[in-house]
């Protein structure tokens, strides 16, 4: 009787654990964070606990220490920034929201990402960021436990003027934190989404049409909306025409919120495509993956089936 050779045994093993363990470090790269560079200004919640700090950090792509700059926003600073806008509930007792701020060649536009941010959506932060001034910046936003994302102005603001050396207008920012309260009151009522772009075709046509009588204001509100199909109550027209009729002190131009603008809606386009493409090639490689593995687990089965019979009496 000849007895059955346990290499192709082993090989068979090793080329199993050699494909799960590929499989395994293509999948970590291919979900991997993009790691921010360290020439930006990183604004930390000061109530972060060190746990809670190392997990945005993870969520930004970063790692604690090596932005140019690190500073801490304080809820207290939250207050007296936005508190004449937004009533001290929306802004909590917890500084736990952070930003990331890497000032961009001019013409770059705003690059937004966020993690954790409930309702605010990039776009929606772009608005508000440039009705305060900022422009041509790259900008994460992040939090360790889901956050409606208003505070977090406070310290996108301080990160832009620290990295960029440009103090911003304080009744800008005050008027941009407004412009996300009124965005978010709205939406309870019609959907965040439909408040988002409601809030920016109003604002549009206002800058662009250079209206400053809020009779007019109040007639565009309603026109827009109308289009959309969402009803307004008599309240939320008023406090939105207030706060769009005060935003031709801020002398902001048509032409310069659609290059800021003009980022985010290719990123998302390029990242819809990439993930796209990617679900279809990594579905593609999976299936290649598992068919390897299959056929592995066949050949090792039968040939362990096989060395098995070549083991009993009688086997040859």
């Amino acid at each position: 009787m000849v007895k059955a050779s346990t290499k192709p045994t082993g090989s068979a093993a090793v080329r199993l654990a050699l494909g799960i363990g590929v499989a395994a470090a293509l999948l970590t790269l291919c979900f991997a964070p993009a790691a921010a560079t360290g020439d930006g200004v990183v604004t930390w919640g000061a109530d972060l606990s060190a746990s809670e700090k190392t997990k945005v950090a993870q969520l930004m792509g970063i790692q604690p220490g090596s932005a140019a700059r690190e500073l801490l926003v304080t809820n207290a600073e939250e207050h007296a920034l936005l508190g004449e806008t937004v009533p001290a509930s929306y802004l909590g007792s917890r500084a736990v929201s952070s930003a990331y701020v890497r000032p961009m060649e001019a013409g770059s536009g705003l690059r937004i990402s966020t993690h954790n941010i409930t309702w605010v959506s990039r776009r929606m932060f772009a608005q508000a960021l440039i009705t305060a001034g900022v422009r041509d910046a790259e900008v994460i936003v992040a939090a360790p436990v889901p956050v409606s994302g208003t505070a977090a102005l406070t310290g996108i603001f301080k990160a832009f003027e620290t990295a960029s050396g440009e103090e911003l207008s304080r009744k800008a920012k005050e008027l941009a934190g407004e412009e996300l309260y009124i965005t978010r009151e709205v939406g309870e009522s019609i959907g965040h989404e439909e408040a988002g772009r409601l809030m920016e075709m109003i604002k549009r046509e206002v800058v662009d049409r250079n209206l400053t009588d809020k009779e007019q204001i109040i007639e565009a509100i309603r026109r827009i909306a109308g289009e959309l199909g969402v009803s307004l109550s008599d309240r939320d027209v008023e406090r939105i025409a207030s706060m769009m009729s005060r935003l031709q002190e801020l002398d902001l131009r048509l032409d310069d919120m659609e290059k800021q603008l003009h980022q985010i809606s290719d990123s998302v386009s390029r990242l819809a495509d990439q993930q796209t493409g990617l679900r279809g090639s990594l579905a593609a490689w999976l299936q290649q993956l598992l068919d390897l593995l299959a056929r592995l687990l066949e050949q090792f089965m039968s040939f362990a089936a096989s060395a098995y019979k070549r083991l009993l009496p009688g086997g040859n």
